[in-house]
């Protein structure tokens, strides 16, 4: 019998993959060192309706 070739996954799926995994490194990376940059984001509060 002969050996079964292996499957492997294309390059660019790998590519994508390892820059997913690249960008959240960063990420943890500036969370760390410059929290000042994240301060200032807009988080999504719920803010209260005004009414007319």
């Amino acid at each position: 019998m002969e050996p079964k070739q292996k499957n492997k996954p294309n390059a660019l799926v790998i590519a994508l993959i390892a820059l997913v995994a690249l960008m959240i490194v960063i990420y943890f990376i500036l969370v760390m060192f410059f929290p000042a940059v994240f301060d200032g984001m807009n988080t999504g509060d719920l803010q209260p309706v005004k009414s007319e």
